[in-house]
């Protein structure tokens, strides 16, 4: 009986105190891996994410480098955009 007061006062000693892990510094858990394969950039993606994550009113234009030699699979298929509207 006494061993298993004792082991029962043992794993209550053992708890983490509430206290959650951080994660490490510059890290987000939501983030890929470094490692991780990118998925290619295409110009409809680039333009979905920037009208939906980008777009505000005092937003300066982006420049045409940042996606001119970006690869156009949806260069005639409108409904790629269909997330836009």
């Amino acid at each position: 009986m006494i061993r298993l007061a004792l082991l029962a006062a043992l794993v209550a000693a053992c708890g983490d105190g509430g206290h959650k892990q951080q994660p490490d510094a510059g890290v987000t858990p939501d983030a890929p891996m470094a490692d991780a394969p990118m998925p290619p950039a295409i110009l409809t993606s680039y333009v979905i994410d920037l009208v939906q994550h980008h777009t505000t009113a005092s937003d300066t234009p982006r420049p045409y480098s940042e996606f001119s030699s970006l690869d156009d699979p949806d260069g005639s298929n409108g409904s790629a955009y269909a997330p836009l509207f």
